[in-house]
């Protein structure tokens, strides 16, 4: 990080950076966001560089840069709260009021308004269009990614993860883990639709092995499905279908599905990787 630090603007339009730049690492995060450290910690997380910035009327912005230590972990990180229009900064963006996310290489940044977020706007993109240059060249997205059907996949919809706090954060399963998620295990999880309505979402995992993924498989059958359910599949109370299937050392789960059928489709599509 500290290759571009000094090539960081420290006036932005009328914005002057202000105090002291901090950096935290996997040790000390919690000091500077107690309470949302652990969703971070949750990937590859190395280091967050952070730099305050105040108009003359004292409003303050602050510019946080996140070196997530691969581009993979990065893409993970913005991929996982995605709400706002993208605005063209850096690999993929996202800018709502008061708040810009992108990334950028292995780098996920975030420009945050603590005050009036319409004034601070145009400080906020120009200062995002100042710094992604710094953060050196694109980088690949998670080779998990290809296994997605694309048929109704909402792009815009589709997180890459590790660990269960990040699936409760896009979709709430159980407070325990119930699918043995942890780093050594690649996530993927993607909402889909057909004809303009919701057709369910599909949660891709992939083991380190394949005794670990039979294990997780029998798990959540037995800790998320009926008793009295079929192997892998059960129709929810909302009338909705939940659907598991495990290949090699794979498990794929369709949620929220209208009808089996279309769970069944839609687990039929996965492109597994080839041996």
């Amino acid at each position: 990080m500290t290759d571009f630090r000094e090539s960081i603007p420290k006036k932005i339009l009328d914005w002057q950076a202000t105090g002291k730049d901090m950096v935290y690492d996997r040790k000390t995060l919690f000091d500077y966001m107690d309470g949302g450290a652990e969703v971070y910690l949750a990937f590859d997380f190395k280091e967050a560089f952070v730099r305050k910035y105040q108009d003359p009327a004292k409003e303050e912005i602050a510019l946080d840069i996140y070196d997530m230590g691969s581009p993979e972990e990065a893409f993970g990180i913005f991929s996982c709260d995605r709400q706002d229009p993208g605005v063209g900064i850096g690999q993929e963006s996202e800018y709502g009021p008061g708040l810009l996310r992108f990334h950028q290489g292995r780098y996920f940044v975030s420009i945050t308004a603590a005050g009036d977020e319409k004034k601070a706007e145009k400080a906020i993109l120009e200062l995002g269009k100042a710094v992604a240059p710094l953060l050196g060249p694109p980088g690949a997205r998670p080779a998990l990614l290809g296994c997605l059907p694309e048929t109704g996949l909402k792009k815009d919809r589709t997180s890459y993860f590790h660990s269960a706090v990040n699936l409760n954060n896009r979709f709430y399963l159980a407070g325990d883990n119930i699918l043995n998620l942890d780093a050594r295990t690649d996530c993927v999880f993607a909402e889909y639709e057909a004809g303009g309505a919701e057709a369910g979402n599909l949660l891709i995992i992939r083991y380190p092995d394949e005794n670990r993924a039979q294990a997780a498989y029998r798990f959540f059958n037995k800790a998320y499905l009926p008793p009295n359910a079929a192997a892998g599949a059960a129709q929810a109370e909302d009338r909705t279908w939940t659907v598991a299937r495990v290949r090699t050392n794979f498990v794929a789960i369709v949620f929220k599905a209208p009808m089996k059928d279309d769970a069944e489709r839609l687990h039929s599509a996965v492109r597994y990787p080839r041996k």
